[in-house]
């Protein structure tokens, strides 16, 4: 087996004082380094800091930061993806979009550690809001009847402070010989661990395995199941849509389908021009 290709992302959201959020998420992989990072006010998460960072790419550049000033003012929540496409066109590069939207995830997941700023009278308010919101969205959310566990039941309880949340996630590509290649990604963060491999023959499908180490609830486990369905499926084309149709939508795992779609982003973007299979 020979490695070929390497992304490593680190997302962190931590207290800044009383009344701000600090998150960035940094992004390692074998051509480019860069940075992602939000200055975010807790109570109405509004952005009062954006700024983009590039310390390495595939050809040679000068070590840069800008501001990134759409989404400067900007709301750090669900209803961001119409300031991303502002961002995307601002800074023409779809990596520096890829690394502030999990920077926002991030904040989102923290919002768990933050009830008293964001308005929630107690755990139970934020869970009601949250089941209210997201019903029918993935696999813990979709089968509310059958778990065992709430959601302060997984993660202990609503104090932290200091450090509120982090994620790692990695995807690797390596070649396997006679034009067949294994794409492995791992997530591990606050509250989840889910870890995907795929054996892929040209850009197509052959194997698809993996687990949910770390999750809500047993009932998400049993997404990953579906991933099964991408055997035969030519990765490379495929779209975020599409893959999620694939891996169940609302009774997959959301974090099982980001995960794929990363390790996909390797054949669409990193290594295609220099390692393309022979088809």
């Amino acid at each position: 087996m020979k490695a070929l290709f390497n992304r490593h992302w680190y997302t962190e959201v931590r207290r800044n004082g009383d009344s701000l959020l600090e998150a960035q998420t940094s992004y390692v992989d074998t051509h480019r380094e860069a940075a992602a990072l939000l200055l975010v006010d807790s109570n109405s998460f509004r952005i009062r800091e954006a700024l983009w960072e590039e310390q390495r790419s595939s050809h040679p550049i000068r070590t840069r930061s800008l501001q990134v000033i759409p989404l400067l003012g900007a709301e750090a929540y669900f209803s961001s993806s119409g300031v991303l496409k502002e961002t995307a066109a601002f800074l023409e590069d779809p990596l520096a979009v890829s690394l502030f939207a999990e920077t926002i995830k991030g904040i989102i997941q923290s919002e768990t550690f933050l009830l008293k700023e964001r308005g929630y009278a107690s755990e139970e308010d934020y869970e009601h809001q949250w089941i209210n919101f997201y019903s029918g969205s993935c696999r813990y959310y979709s089968n509310l009847d059958r778990i065992t566990k709430t959601w302060f039941d997984h993660i202990g309880e609503s104090n932290r402070n200091g450090n509120l949340f982090i994620r790692f996630k990695t995807q690797s590509l390596s070649e396997l010989g006679e034009n067949r290649y294994l794409l492995l990604g791992n997530l591990s963060d606050s509250f989840h661990e889910v870890n995907v491999q795929l054996t892929l023959n040209g850009f197509t499908v052959e194997e698809a395995d993996g687990v949910l180490l770390r999750s809500p609830d047993l009932v998400c486990r049993e997404s990953s199941a579906m991933l099964s369905n991408l055997c035969g499926i030519p990765l490379k084309k495929i779209n975020k849509k599409e893959l999620a149709n694939i891996l169940g939508n609302g009774q997959g795992c959301v974090h099982l389908i980001d995960l794929v779609y990363d390790c996909a982003q390797i054949l669409k973007f990193a290594w295609l021009e220099k390692y393309p299979p022979q088809l």
